[in-house]
């Protein structure tokens, strides 16, 4: 089992940091340099404002049927369109909810615009991190892997040709960025749904609308999961912008440190989209749990703790030299404070996921919540005091306190 998941892992990673790091670094970073800074900043506050409500389309449905197909692979065959069903009612809810927030909380005309675009590309994304779970859940995870980053793919060859040639005669603006994010997930989509077709076959069971309400139930403790820590990672983007003088221009700068922490945090999820089916099927050998913690543990955390302290210690050296036209000392301080997430992210993505597999919900649950605390009101007190840096600290101090939390009780399991 080790050999298989070590190729599985190496092979995923792989190829997305073929695509993901290229998306990340020279694609979106140009369309940041291309675009004024507000304008930017507006697309990356009202990104993380729509992750917000990432609870409400995915309602934990991803990782409970990822769970339950690793147990029993039947599970989709009844499932499939009940969980289709359940998923289409809440993106209406998502959507609903989503809009009317924005109205009370000042949205502008173009704000509605940008965040309808953006609410369209997470409904895409959630049905595909959903059908994506049933092959992971039967341990399928190159073809995972590979279903990862054909949306980034199809973004960074369009999105290259415009940026970088003149074989297409058009303007990169911030609806085109998106709608070619759009394209990409929906490509996603199709072959995704394929995918299932060829791996399980037509689901045997129709859609029950009696079914929806027992699978909400029981996905609701991963729902929560789910938002709270999207909560705790995202809710500070938002603060930023209503709290800080120029705020859309604040969030920009912003978004320049976060970016590499989201290409960092790229390891780790797709890390524990291994490690939860292979976690749930070998609950009962408890030697084999705590030998897949261990080399885990060794192949991407004690890694990552190096290579943030390297990062840290040529942060100003590196944004400079991503943003030459837009950089200013302040963007430098805060990577170096928020490049230490990754490690404290990794270990969350590890042992949280252990404990997510052994039915640990609620633990998990009461651990998220007091980062949820620590987040807000660490955000609500230093943000309005030290700017950027504040939101730097706070996302640091919460990270650590969940993925050390995380490792702290995931030692009960394997005891």
């Amino acid at each position: 089992m080790r050999k298989k998941f070590i190729s599985d892992f190496f092979f995923i990673q792989a190829i997305n940091l073929l695509i993901k790091p290229v998306w990340i670094l020279v694609i979106d970073r140009e369309v940041q340099n291309i675009l004024p800074t507000e304008e930017y900043g507006t697309y990356f506050s009202l990104s993380g404002y729509s992750m917000l409500f990432m609870i409400l389309l995915d309602f934990g449905l991803t990782n409970f049927n990822n769970r339950e197909v690793a147990i029993n692979p039947s599970f989709y065959s009844s499932n499939f369109w009940s969980i289709i069903g359940a998923k289409t009612f809440l993106t209406a809810v998502f959507f609903i909810l989503a809009l009317s927030i924005g109205l009370v909380i000042g949205f502008t005309t173009f704000d509605f615009r940008i965040f309808g675009l953006l609410a369209i590309n997470q409904t895409l994304l959630s049905f595909n991190t959903y059908l994506r779970s049933n092959i992971s859940g039967v341990h399928r995870f190159k073809t995972d892997g590979i279903l990862s980053i054909i949306d980034r793919l199809f973004v960074v060859l369009s999105l290259g040709v415009i940026i970088y040639t003149s074989l297409i005669p058009l303007k990169l603006t911030l609806y085109s960025f998106i709608l070619a994010q759009t394209a990409g997930l929906l490509l996603t989509f199709i072959i995704s749904w394929l995918a299932n077709i060829s791996y399980f076959g037509k689901a045997q069971e129709g859609f029950h609308l009696s079914n929806i309400l027992p699978i909400l139930r029981k996905a609701l403790p991963y729902a929560t999961i789910i938002g709270l820590m999207t909560l705790y990672t995202r809710l500070d983007s938002v603060l930023i912008l209503k709290l800080l003088p120029n705020g859309r221009f604040q969030a920009g700068n912003y978004a320049m440190s976060y970016r590499l922490l989201d290409a960092g945090a790229i390891i780790g999820v797709l890390m524990a989209g291994q490690l939860l089916p292979l976690y749930s099927s070998n609950l009962v050998n408890i030697p084999r749990l705590k030998s897949m913690t261990k080399w885990t543990t060794l192949l991407v955390f004690l890694p990552a703790l190096i290579g943030a302290m390297a990062c840290a210690m040529g942060s100003s050296t590196l944004m400079k030299f991503l943003y030459p036209d837009k950089y200013i000392p302040e963007v430098g301080t805060v990577f170096s404070i928020l490049i230490f997430c990754i490690p404290c992210m990794l270990l969350a993505n590890i042992f949280g996921t252990l404990l997510t597999a052994a039915g640990e919900v609620k633990r998990i649950n009461q651990l998220a919540i007091a980062a949820c605390v620590i987040n807000i009101l660490g955000n609500l007190a230093l943000i309005p005091l030290f700017g950027l840096i504040g939101a730097a600290i706070t996302a640091l101090t919460t990270q650590l306190f969940f993925g050390g939390m995380c490792y702290w009780w995931s030692r009960k399991v394997v005891a």
